[in-house]
Order: C-alpha cells, then structure tokens, then sequence
C-alpha cells in the first residue's frame, strides 16, 4: 500500500511537534522582593532639552540626524534612492529647500496637499522642525 500525502504531513507535524521536548522547562526567576518596592526610573528628558524643560538649542543641533540619514529610514521606499518617485509616488528631485520643508510642515500640520496627504501626514507628523530642515537641505536644491 503506497503512504498518502495527508498521513505523510500527519506523521511530519507529529514528529515536528515532539522536537524541543526533551528538556523541562525552567522555572521562572524569582523577583528579588528588595527591587520590587523600588520606584522607576525618571523618564529621561527630550533630546536637547534642558533640566528646567527649556531647550537647548546647541544640544539639538548635536544630536540632529543627517538628512541622509532620515531620507534612508523614513523616505526611501516611496521616493526612490534619488528622489526619482516610486510606483506612482511624487519625484522630489529638483524640488527647492524651500517647498520641500513648506510640504513637510503642511502634512505635519494636517493639511491637504494631494491624494496621498494621510500618508505623508502619518511619515511628517513624529517629525520635529530640525529634521524637516535637514531633509529639505539635504534634498532641496
């Protein structure tokens, strides 16, 4: 008698699901109870934020992400390595400094600017005033 594919996959997924079971599991570790009381870190400040809540604009400007660098992680997949537009999405190459930063500002703001506004409402809205400037230098010309 020849084995079907279904007592096949039976005895595979059998087998399968035995794997691992060799070794007891271990015990969850214990809290030790002097660490259970103590209260939780401060939050850590904002970048470039000083003590009193005041910002420090040198700070900021320290830690600022390159514009390449947000270009890459935030812009690339829609726009293109070169600014170029992707699958239907805009060409920012040979936009100005300028209107690159009057859009990013405009979408963070909620305004109406195209068909695709939710999406680059959504991708300009985390964004702060320092990294829209360097996207914009860093794609404007």
């Amino acid at each position: 008698m020849k084995p079907t594919p279904l007592f096949l996959a039976l005895v595979l997924s059998l087998t399968l699901a035995a794997c691992g079971k060799d070794k007891p599991a271990e015990p969850a570790a214990a809290v030790p109870a002097d660490t259970a009381t103590t209260a939780a870190p401060p939050m850590p400040m904002e970048p470039g934020q000083g003590a009193a809540g005041h910002v420090d604009v040198a700070a900021a400007g320290a830690i600022a992400e390159s514009g390449h660098d947000l270009y890459a992680a935030k812009c690339i997949g829609c726009h293109g390595g070169s600014g170029e537009g992707l699958a239907g999405n805009p060409k920012l190459a040979g936009l100005s400094n300028a209107d690159i930063q009057s859009r990013l500002t405009d979408y963070r703001a909620g305004r109406k600017l195209g068909p695709r506004t939710a999406i680059m409402a959504g991708m300009a809205k985390p964004l702060s005033d320092a990294q829209i400037a360097a996207l914009a230098s860093y794609l404007g010309e």
